[in-house]
């Protein structure tokens, strides 16, 4: 029965064939086995593969390449900028808006030449064809110069920089707040409580802030009453001092909180708008461009009150240094902050630029600090840009957060500024808040569908 089977002569042929190949790969190695059919590869196509594959050290060196100028105009172009912005607050702290119209007029000349094209005539500006509308830019800068001008208008109130960091940094309790109102949108549990830290942190430093300041003002009073007569009321001039010092605060922090507010409304527009027209690197240059390009008919509108700006804080005495009997803002170093780390951080001095120039070239240091700090302005914002097109969000927000502690701790280290118990205390609560804020969550999508009812599982069937 079974030799009248035809199937069976074929079924063991092929039976030994694979018997014979298992023995050809056993003896032979895949050398012999790719004769049988088989693909694997040769010894030599092997090492070949081997070297066309990326290293560990080759790895590395890219993503050094990718990530250290990015890394060194964040950290050094905004720590730079921080530097020279609280050189300039302490010289001068009414000129936030001359540093504002300084920082836009480098930013917008620096990106213009990308979007100028002269083929497209002038019914165009000759500008080049946009991306997004004019009309959206146009809010855009909207948000973005008011974000800006009062940001630099809180200084004059007695805000410190320190301060300022660490209430700035508030802003995702803005951002879920118009999220939320606004937006309506659900945010996960850890974010919340993130948001929360965030506030408490926020409040806990303004109002330490503010309870030191007082407290000084009354130690001044204090001291201010025992030169004056018996029937010198000591309880009222306190009162009234420590009433003066919180209200000159006030209006600093009613901006800062204004432009918190503003930015996350900000935040969303940007976000419709790319969701809209997309997120590119041209996109992003574009947004840069226009919102600074744009805002600089303002200024221009205010060239009287910016050119009193600029004649003050270049008028600005500085004392002379090594004993020199005159006073003047030139490049002198001032004697009263020479062992201040940062007065030696501007090794600019008279006598020494005529060793290098036959003409003794004299500008006012507060004038070089403004443009160091246009310059360092535009390098941190060029940094964000790049770091923006590389990363994630995720990555951009712990980056700059990172960016902003250094920055505070470079502000108590070369200024020496000292933060009362409490506003560290706050500090330390804000960036832990900001860390938690940071970290992945899931989203609330997965837990509830768009109508707040959670998704029902699918049947198999």
């Amino acid at each position: 029965m079974s030799s009248s089977n035809p199937l069976a002569p074929s079924f063991a042929s092929r039976r030994r064939g694979k018997i014979e190949n298992i023995d050809d790969r056993q003896r032979n190695g895949p050398v012999a086995a790719r004769g049988h059919g088989t693909t694997g590869p040769t010894a030599a196509e092997a090492k070949a593969e081997r070297a066309r594959e990326p290293t560990i050290t080759s790895k590395t060196m890219s993503a050094l390449q990718i990530w250290a100028p990015t890394l060194v105009l964040i950290f050094g172009g905004c720590c730079s900028n921080v530097y020279t912005l609280e050189s300039l607050i302490q010289t001068s702290p009414s000129s936030g808006s001359l540093i504002t119209a300084f920082q836009f007029l480098l930013v917008a000349l620096a990106s213009a030449p990308r979007h100028f094209s002269f083929s497209r005539g002038w019914r165009n500006l000759y500008l080049r064809e946009r991306s997004i509308p004019l009309r959206k830019w146009i809010a855009y800068t909207a948000y973005f110069l008011s974000i800006n001008m009062l940001n630099n208008m809180a200084f004059k109130y007695q805000i410190s920089i320190p301060l300022h960091i660490i209430l700035r940094s508030a802003g995702p309790v803005t951002t879920m707040a118009v999220g939320r109102v606004w937006g309506g949108k659900r945010y996960p549990v850890q974010k919340v409580i993130a948001v929360v830290l965030l506030f408490v942190g926020v409040v806990l430093a303004a109002f330490s802030d503010a309870w030191s300041k007082q407290a000084q003002t009354q130690a001044a009073t204090h001291i201010e009453v025992e030169h004056h007569s018996p029937d010198f009321d000591p309880s009222s001039s306190a009162g009234t001092a420590s009433a003066s010092a919180i209200s000159s605060q006030a209006p600093g922090f009613a901006l800062l909180a204004s432009a918190l507010l503003l930015s996350a409304c900000m935040g969303l527009y940007a976000d419709d708008m790319y969701a809209t027209y997309g997120r590119s690197g041209a996109i992003t240059a574009e947004a840069l461009f226009y919102s600074h390009a744009m805002s600089l008919p303002l200024f221009a509108s205010q060239t009287k009150p910016l050119m009193k700006e600029l004649i003050n804080i270049a008028a600005v005495s500085v004392p002379s240094s090594q004993g020199r009997g005159s006073s003047s803002p030139w490049f002198d170093r001032d004697n009263s902050s020479s062992t201040s780390t940062w007065a030696k951080l501007i090794p600019f001095d008279q006598s020494a630029t005529t060793a290098y120039f036959p003409v003794s070239i004299q500008i006012p240091r507060p004038v070089l600090l403004l443009l160091l700090n246009a310059m360092t302005q535009l390098l941190c914002i060029v940094g964000v840009n790049r770091l923006s097109a590389q990363s994630s969000s995720l990555t951009v927000s712990i980056v700059l957060n990172v960016r902003k502690l250094a920055s505070l701790i470079l502000s108590i280290s070369l200024f020496g500024n000292t933060l009362p118990f409490g506003v560290m205390i706050g500090a330390a609560v804000v960036f832990v808040g900001g860390g938690l804020y940071a970290l992945p969550a899931r989203p609330t999508g997965e837990k509830e569908g768009m109508n707040g009812r959670r998704p029902q599982k699918q049947k198999r069937g």
